[in-house]
């Protein structure tokens, strides 16, 4: 016997507001982090579409600035376990579009760098990740974004690698 299926979900059209019974909901940092789940996962899908990964825009991102990142900060800068990170690493390096060099003062690290291919790549995989990020803004008046990007950045200002503050 066939199983009665169920309706499809759909996305109203006016955004629905969390019941007041649901006190998980109460915690603004649970909150965040299921906000930053989704679109974590919104711009994975949209650079996977384009042939592209998220870890690779990440580090891709990352050294583009004139920051000089090693291998442990760039663990911390995105969120992964420095194992993943060296493998990771070493795909974009096979690609052309990262390079390692010995931190002169210290022989044991090194300084990753993004070359011009990898540049390239990132101004490719940079448009696809910022249309994905503003698809998920959108409920968002624009000053309220930039209000969210204020406060955060005040809550992660002594929480990055020395190499990335001022």
């Amino acid at each position: 016997m066939a199983r009665p299926q169920r309706p499809a979900e759909t996305t109203p059209s006016v955004p629905a507001k969390l019941r007041h019974d649901f006190p998980l909901a109460d915690h603004t940092g649970i909150l965040l982090h299921k906000a930053g789940l989704l679109i974590e996962q919104q711009v994975d899908a949209a650079l996977g579409a384009a042939g592209f990964r998220l870890r690779d825009f990440l580090v891709l991102a990352a050294l583009s600035g004139e920051a000089e990142l090693s291998q442990q900060d760039l663990s911390q800068v995105i969120n992964l376990d420095p194992t993943t990170v060296v493998a990771l690493i070493d795909d974009l390096e096979r690609a052309g579009h990262v390079e390692r060099r010995r931190n002169p003062a210290d022989r044991r690290r090194y300084i990753l760098g993004i070359t011009e291919a990898g540049r390239a790549a990132l101004a490719e995989t940079q448009l696809v990740a910022e249309e994905a990020e503003r698809a998920f803004f959108a409920r968002l008046p624009e000053g309220n974004r930039g209000q969210l990007h204020e406060m955060l950045s005040v809550l992660l200002v002594d929480r990055w690698p020395n190499s990335v503050c001022v």
